[in-house]
């Protein structure tokens, strides 16, 4: 029989590491934020800061876009919802269906 193979957080004499998970969704209103930041002055790394994300990510952002910001300076139509907006809806939607369920039975 093969003895197994040990992995280097035993030969280390530490516990083994957990994955922080998988990071936050990119959002719309965060790349927007960035974006204004930037148009202020401060670097990739300072905006992403201020929005609340990785410093690696903020570079990526201005990176990717060649440092123009690819979003129009035209507001949005009326006719799209922000993802607050649709949280909103959703969770108000299940409360009415808790509703229902719970006077119709």
């Amino acid at each position: 029989m093969r003895k197994r193979k040990r992995r280097r957080s035993d030969r280390a004499l530490r516990r083994r590491m957990r994955s922080p998970g998988r990071p936050p969704v990119w959002r719309r209103e965060n790349y927007l934020r960035f974006w204004v930041e930037i148009a202020s002055g401060v670097s990739s790394e300072e905006a992403a800061a201020a929005v609340g994300v990785s410093p690696a990510v903020g570079v990526r952002w201005f990176r990717s876009s060649g440092g123009i910001s690819p979003i129009r300076s035209a507001p949005l139509s009326e006719r799209y919802l922000w993802f607050v907006e649709r949280e909103e809806i959703a969770i108000l939607r299940a409360e009415a269906a808790e509703y229902v369920k719970l006077h119709d039975g």
